[in-house]
């Protein structure tokens, strides 16, 4: 890209010019990306909505056979069918209940609280995020909760909807499939929500999103056209992730585990939180320590990303290798020295 077409961007994209520098990619395959400079980036911040990371081989070749159908209101495509049967069945708790398919996880879970509030004849939704007690109290005129399913909360969210006669929402839109070692990462616990909400991560990135009713008493009172491409790259995704992939991510984890988990920088005190490859490092001390950590450890060919002033997403895909973990571990632990001696 030329220099004035970046400077632009710099100053007119959607985030404003006070944001880190951004990446603009010119390719990518597996868990690396190569940026408009020619740098080469290891990936490990996209995970939620890369399982399979970029460009993955299987995906590419389903889209060339599945072509380019459209989605068709009152029409349901073969392989949508498919696809819903599958997600009934990977959803804990039996088939009986009913699949949505949608084209992103934001239209997801735009029908998840529209089936609550059909359902409850009641129109206020509660995040269980935005909740600041340890037991949070649900009111009367909450038609559902929506949680993400790593909250530990989520099961007094779950007696607080039974107790008030709201629905359970579980928000999976930003976590891909197989990332916390299990197909949904819901499964983690004993709670079984009323609506499960999917995002793209389940066709490895492409536009997607599905809502699975956890009984079929509960149903919409319109279809979406649906999304056959969609569908197609979700349908192999689930199979690649039963072949051996799911399996894969979970050894990939435990290396994460053990080679993050050992770094440590007593003048910003780094703790990894999460599951599986659903990770934020934490730092307990300095100020805006995030910014300044994700842009050295891009400088050093690594690529992560700030959700806070002091946590820093990893979220690696499932296909990245044992030497890439070890590669981005020793990244880190370079930068988390540099900083133990300037902060």
């Amino acid at each position: 890209m030329n220099d004035d077409l970046r400077l632009w961007y710099r100053r007119n994209g959607p985030l404003g010019p006070d944001v880190p520098e951004p990446v603009i990619a010119e390719k990518g395959e597996g868990a690396w990306i190569v940026d408009d400079t020619g740098k080469k980036l290891l990936d490990l911040s996209s995970g939620g909505s890369l399982p399979l990371g970029h460009n993955h081989p299987d995906i590419i070749n389903v889209l060339n056979t599945a072509g380019h159908e459209p989605a068709i209101d009152g029409v349901v495509r073969r392989g949508e069918v498919t696809l819903m049967h599958k997600l009934a069945e990977l959803v804990p708790g039996g088939m009986n209940r009913r699949v949505l398919i949608c084209e992103s996880g934001r239209e997801s879970l735009a029908k998840a609280i529209e089936l609550a509030r059909d359902r409850t004849n009641r129109t206020c939704v509660t995040y269980l995020s935005q909740c600041s007690d340890d037991k949070p109290a649900i009111g009367k005129d909450v038609a559902a909760v929506v949680a993400h399913p790593l909250d530990g909360r989520i099961k007094e969210a779950r007696q607080a909807c039974d107790s008030a006669g709201a629905l359970l929402i579980d928000d999976e839109a930003g976590i891909g499939p197989g990332t916390t070692g299990r197909m949904l990462a819901i499964e983690l616990s004993d709670v079984r929500p009323d609506v499960y909400v999917l995002g793209r991560g389940w066709a490895a990135g492409l536009p997607f999103g599905a809502c699975v009713a956890g009984s079929s008493a509960l149903r919409w009172r319109c279809a979406t056209a649906g999304n056959p491409i969609g569908s197609a790259a979700a349908l192999e995704t689930v199979r690649l992730l039963e072949s051996g992939l799911l399996e894969k991510g979970r050894r990939i984890a435990t290396l994460l585990e053990k080679r993050f988990g050992a770094l440590s920088a007593p003048k910003v005190e780094p703790e990894l939180w999460g599951v599986g490859l659903v990770r934020t490092i934490v730092f307990h001390r300095g100020k805006d320590v995030a910014k300044g950590f994700v842009e050295k450890c891009r400088e050093l060919g690594l690529l992560l990303h700030v959700l806070s002033a002091n946590t820093v997403a990893v979220r690696p895909p499932l296909v990245v290798g044992d030497k890439e973990v070890v590669f981005a571990a020793e990244v880190v632990g370079k930068v988390l020295a540099s900083f133990d001696k300037k902060v």
